[in-house]
């Protein structure tokens, strides 16, 4: 029964940490079927099934998905501005490209630039650390080669932001760099279930800062479907974590 019951704790890593491999699942299911040999541990056990089993009812049956994804998203329309600032996303590090939310972000800034809001752009020059390979190359560099390639030289004057790990960083650095130019409006461009949390970061710092979204790669907005709103589910988890985290430490 209990090492049953502890199947139910792997579902709940996997939202939290979709990248989790085999070796802490394995640990996961062992570690939840210890905690089931005693008593007390196994009634809480049973109640975290319990209420996994009612999560996904209510991803799957209710409006909640929807009205967690709309509670994050800030995007506002751009005006004329002194910067474009596209925030770093994911890597494939084996590969060395970008992942489908940096695309989507990169396309967005660059969309911006095309239209004349803003002459320049800033790229996040990242640490491979923060991939959890020290070998991934800088995501930063690897988007500035994407727009070279594209444009050439009459492309965007980019701007690196150095050693980036986290959004937090990415303000800190951009309000340095606004501050040292004498600069003032700043285009902020992240996608849609990242947005909240990225603009708090960036005005917290006093920053001028109108958010516009990218498209959202990591599921369909319209969650229309079951498996949407499913698919949905971590990165808004996970966001909604990032935001906890963010006022805990007086970042928002």
């Amino acid at each position: 029964m209990a090492a049953g019951l502890s199947l139910l704790l792997l579902p709940l890593g996997l939202v939290i940490n979709p990248e989790l491999g085999l070796g802490p699942l394995v640990g996961l299911w062992l570690g939840g079927t210890l905690l089931g040999g005693w008593g007390p541990t196994f009634r809480v056990l049973l109640g975290g099934g319990v209420l996994c089993a009612l999560l996904v009812a209510a991803v799957v049956f209710t409006p909640l998905t929807r009205t967690l994804a709309e509670g994050l998203i800030v995007n506002e329309a751009p005006q004329k501005a002194d910067l474009i600032v596209v925030l770093g996303g994911g890597m494939h590090c084996g590969a060395g490209e970008l992942e489908a939310s940096s695309l989507a972000r990169l396309e967005k800034g660059l969309e911006l630039w095309r239209a004349g809001y803003a002459p320049r752009i800033t790229l996040s020059d990242t640490v491979g650390e923060i991939f959890g390979d020290a070998r991934c190359p800088s995501l930063g560099r690897v988007a500035a080669q994407r727009v070279q390639a594209l444009y050439g030289d009459e492309g965007p004057e980019i701007l690196f932001l150095p050693q980036m790990r986290t959004t937090r960083t990415e303000a800190l650095a951009v309000a340095e760099l606004v501050q040292a130019r004498g600069w003032q409006r700043v285009l902020l461009v992240t996608t849609p279930a990242h947005s909240r949390r990225a603009a708090g970061a960036f005005r917290k710092l006093g920053l001028e800062v109108l958010s516009v979204n990218s498209s959202e790669p990591r599921f369909d907005r319209a969650l229309a479907a079951p498996a949407d709103r499913l698919q949905a589910l971590t990165p808004l988890v996970r966001e909604y974590l990032g935001l906890l985290v963010y006022r805990l430490r007086g970042w928002l």
